[in-house]
């Protein structure tokens, strides 16, 4: 299990992360520098080098795109500081305008509080889903069965494929770089005979 630590340490991060619940949310207004930092530090797990998350930019053009409500005398509430961090999730796989299209339908469906609580849940036992095999060292990964009520379907999904893309991508990031460092070891053996 050596070569995989660097899996399993990833995989460990990733099925332990938990998403901050509505009622958790500030209930006071906030600007949007605290906004973007609350955002940043939600979703740090996401953060890869030094490419941005989120910012002013991004959430202006949120708010023209009408994905999010304008913010309140250059104030942010529990709904922007939701859809921020429901967006800023989903658009690692899926394009902008399916996003917006389905917080619409979610909220219609389900209330702003009840779709953001059902997304946070989907997303968590995503991740945990995807990474909690790894963990128990399971060979071959055997992916559980999921039973989703057909309401809950299509958060399900996405955040399904956003769990498998994280796990993708790591893996790929793994693999190349112990490929890279075999070509460098094989290379200063070769230079030293």
């Amino acid at each position: 299990m050596e070569k995989y630590s660097e899996l399993l340490e990833f995989s460990k991060i990733m099925s332990e992360v938990k998403l901050v619940r509505w009622k958790d949310l500030p209930y006071f207004p906030i600007y949007a520098d605290q906004l973007l930092q609350i955002v940043k530090d939600e979703l740090s797990f996401l953060q890869i080098g030094d490419e941005k998350l989120i910012t002013k930019n991004m959430v202006n053009n949120y708010v023209k795109w009408k994905m999010m409500p304008e913010p309140v005398k250059k104030k942010y509430e529990k709904l922007h500081i939701a859809s921020l961090i429901v967006i800023t999730i989903l658009k690692q796989v899926v394009p902008i305008t399916k996003i917006k299209d389905g917080i619409k339908l979610q909220i219609v469906l389900q209330g702003s509080e009840g779709a953001y609580d059902s997304f946070c849940e989907a997303f968590e036992e995503s991740m945990q889903l995807t990474f909690l095999p790894i963990l128990k060292g399971q060979n071959p990964y055997v992916l559980e069965e999921r039973k989703i009520e057909y309401e809950k379907l299509a958060i399900s999904s996405i955040t399904m494929a956003l769990s498998n893309k994280l796990l993708t991508e790591r893996i790929i990031e793994i693999r190349n770089k112990s490929y890279h460092n075999q070509i460098n070891y094989a290379k200063e053996v070769e230079e030293n005979e």
